[in-house]
């Protein structure tokens, strides 16, 4: 296995800056791997939507996301392009996803 320490401060680093980190990179270079450090794969807040079980769990975001505290990962989140719409200023509405992070309580995190 690759020695990602580096790699894991960084996140943490930017999860202290921003309540959603986007890992971001090539096919196969490890960002699941890295996302999996942070909340392991068995774990409510981890959603793989390459899963259909974790897709049927945000069939209803809301109800999905917002009792969940602590860090939340979302694994091949471009499957659900509606979770993060455009703002409102730009045509969109404000997701669930969108308005957990931004409420005033800081109770989850998203990678």
């Amino acid at each position: 296995m690759i020695n990602r320490k580096s790699d894991l401060e960084l996140v943490r680093a930017a999860l202290k800056r921003s309540r959603v980190v986007a890992l971001l990179g090539p096919r196969q270079s490890g960002k699941t791997t890295l996302a999996r450090q942070f909340v392991p794969a068995d774990s409510l807040n981890y959603f793989d939507l390459e899963d259909p079980q974790s897709l049927a769990r945000l069939s209803e975001p809301d109800t999905a996301l917002r009792p969940l505290k602590r860090l939340v990962v979302i694994d091949e989140v471009q499957r659900r392009p509606d979770l993060f719409p455009l703002p409102a200023r730009a045509g969109g509405s404000k997701a669930v996803a969108r308005a957990v992070p931004d409420s005033r309580q800081r109770l989850a995190g998203f990678v």
